[in-house]
């Protein structure tokens, strides 16, 4: 049984560990066969554009989900996984957030779909945790549901129809880069620093769920955490003006980056001047279109079309 889920992008802007929405530039495929024993899982092989930077094994994001999911169902089974890697991991894609996403699915699917949404969603957090050091939801719920999400006490999904232009720097990645990027966010904000952000998060969810990329855009264009992190994302001021001289409604750092999102509806033309922008920089890159994506789900064979597209 083979299972896709797509990357991610977190945050949009204001909704710092709060939003995230599936974007189809790119996927994970787990193949799973299940046998007697356990509850445990194993990652035997990683093959695929980007498997040079993952580890088979336990501790796997996918096989840590996958666990996680059986132990759940209580089910006295091992997991083992081949996982295609099509996401890139490091550019704030939710490429650790996808493989859990979609081994959760598949366990789920394999004992004949027993597992509730929150536990699914659960199982795919913890392996998160083994990657980045603590549960993001905001990665794995949009890749396991689709559309965009609110992360609160319950899930909440939008399913907007709208386009972006993702930009992604090949720059080295430090290690443990999402504590970096966290590491320079603010321990404590004014008032009216709070009031600012949790009145864009506003316009970009009431703009999201109505189809107004206008308002959708302005909410997304301001975030504290961007501003902090700013100074880390290489080309970030130049690039993000690009894209508005563009025509660009909005402009985030897709989760902790380096990776940008802009939101478009002449994209074309937005993803022309963002190239354009990384090359007056020299800063290698890739400048995509992305859709909106569908929730994590079984796939027939040979689907594996990504490739890796570092320049």
């Amino acid at each position: 049984m083979r299972v896709r889920a797509y990357s991610t992008s977190a945050n949009l802007g204001p909704g710092f560990d709060v939003i995230g929405i599936a974007i189809d530039s790119f996927m994970d495929v787990v193949e799973v066969e299940v046998e007697a024993g356990g509850p445990d899982a194993i990652v035997t092989e990683v093959i695929g554009p980007y498997s040079r930077e993952i580890a088979p094994g336990r501790d796997n994001s996918a096989a840590v989900a996958a666990r996680t999911a059986l132990e759940y169902a209580e089910a006295k089974l091992t997991a083992k996984i081949k996982l295609w890697k099509g996401v890139p991991p490091g550019r704030g894609l939710g490429s650790s957030g996808a493989s859990s996403a979609a081994a959760a699915r598949a366990i789920d699917i394999l004992l004949g779909e027993v597992l509730r949404e929150e536990e699914l969603i659960k199982a795919a957090s913890e392996g998160e945790r083994a990657a980045a050091g603590s549960p993001h939801p905001d990665n794995v719920a949009p890749s396991l549901l689709g559309g965009m999400v609110i992360v609160g006490d319950e899930i909440v999904k939008i399913e907007p129809d709208v386009m972006f232009v993702l930009a992604i720097p090949w720059v080295p990645i430090p290690e443990r880069k999402t504590e970096i990027m966290r590491s320079v966010l603010p321990d404590s904000i004014s008032l009216s620093s709070m009031v600012k952000n949790s009145s864009h998060l506003a316009s970009l969810i009431v703009g999201m769920a109505y189809g107004d990329l206008k308002l959708a855009g302005k909410g997304m264009s301001y975030s504290l955490v961007d501003e902090a992190r700013s100074r880390l994302i290489p080309g970030f001021k130049e690039v993000k003006e690009a894209a508005f001289r563009a025509g660009a409604y909005g402009a985030s750092i897709s989760g902790a980056g380096p990776s940008m999102l802009f939101l478009c509806d002449e994209c074309e033309r937005v993803r022309r001047e963002v190239q354009e922008a990384y090359k007056r920089l020299g800063i290698p890159s890739s400048v995509l279109i992305a859709r909106v994506a569908e929730g994590a789900g079984e796939v027939e064979e040979d689907t594996f079309k990504c490739r890796r597209i570092v320049d």
